[in-house]
């Protein structure tokens, strides 16, 4: 008899549920769910479906929202690097119909933001009416390559400002305390506050981050200070995930501290014999994307694993758009 269960597991089977399925990311993880819920006002949730024997389908989906009157425009799902489906498509489409049945009413809308190629399960969201969206990423496998062979594959600019920011006894290391995440948090805020322009989690997300059994935090350091660093995620024999990455803005004209952060996330990732590093995305098709060619100019792969977007609530989809565009006009 098949089952659709919500938070029903063992952290031994949907461990091994994890590592067998060809769609695996730390974020569909037991751990990323127990970080996701460790933070205030967010919420995670594992649905999944199943027979007596075994786990067929699952989907850790994180709920989130603004804050203020845009909260009520902007509650939405996102299941990060896309959900653990079976090789089966008529499994795939009856789990997919449940998980959108059970969150239609309490989302405008679902999107899954995907790490991995879903292009054999286009025609399975197409038809239970999921748009698929073209976002591209950069993911650059190590293939047991060391961090010397990897840095000379760069770019011929990033390759000369890395070696400058070393010679100029800029270091990378592992963060070692909160007063270190702190510190890189208000580098990582100035950042967003004047450039980004788009929501930053508090402090204690990336404090939790740290302390998490998936999160790794690198810090950049000159003269003993801090300048930049990379907030990333994990998972054995994976990618490492630059969920967010910074450095002073023109600190130094010789040392570029986040160039550094990254190549720490890459140290980590070869000594650990990780899988390689995910960028976390580049863009839409057809769309200027401000930093896809710095993140290019590190030897990556250009990928287009895409999204799927569920609209749940299209009214206030719509209403939300537009009050968002709104608001942006006003701005300028």
């Amino acid at each position: 008899m098949l089952q659709f269960q919500i938070n029903k597991f063992t952290q031994e089977s949907s461990t091994l549920f994890l590592e067998k399925n060809q769609f695996s990311t730390p974020f569909q993880s037991i751990d990323f769910y127990e970080f996701i819920n460790n933070n205030k006002n967010q919420q995670a949730f594992i649905y999944s479906y199943s027979n007596d024997k075994q786990t067929l389908a699952s989907c850790l989906v994180t709920l989130q929202k603004e804050s203020g009157i845009k909260g009520f425009f902007s509650k939405r799902a996102i299941i990060y690097g896309g959900p653990l489906l079976s090789d089966d498509n008529v499994i795939n489409k009856q789990f997919l119909t449940l998980l959108t049945n059970e969150l239609k009413n309490k989302v405008i809308y679902i999107e899954t933001r995907n790490f991995i190629d879903y292009a054999g399960q286009k025609s399975v969201f197409n038809s239970l009416n999921w748009e698929y969206l073209p976002y591209l990423n950069f993911q650059l496998e190590f293939k047991d390559a060391t961090l010397d062979e990897l840095i000379a594959a760069m770019k011929y600019n990033r390759r000369r400002e890395i070696k400058q920011s070393l010679n100029e006894n800029a270091i990378y290391s592992e963060a070692q305390n909160e007063d270190d995440i702190n510190k890189l948090y208000l580098i990582l805020q100035e950042l967003y506050a004047t450039r980004v322009n788009v929501p930053l989690p508090p402090v204690a997300y990336f404090i939790n981050l740290f302390h998490s059994k998936l999160g790794k935090v690198f810090v950049v350091k000159h003269n003993g200070i801090i300048i930049g660093g990379a907030f990333c995620i994990f998972k054995e024999n994976q990618f490492i995930y630059t969920l967010y990455y910074c450095g002073i803005r023109d600190y130094h004209k010789k040392i570029f501290p986040t160039h550094l952060a990254i190549i720490a996330a890459m140290e980590f990732g070869i000594n650990n014999k990780l899988k390689g590093i995910d960028f976390m995305g580049a863009g839409k098709v057809g769309e200027e994307y401000g930093v896809r060619k710095y993140k290019s100019e590190f030897g990556g792969q250009l990928v287009e694993h895409g999204r799927f977007l569920k609209i749940t609530n299209p009214f206030l989809y719509n209403l939300g758009k537009f009050a968002l565009n709104q608001l942006k006009r006003f701005k300028k």
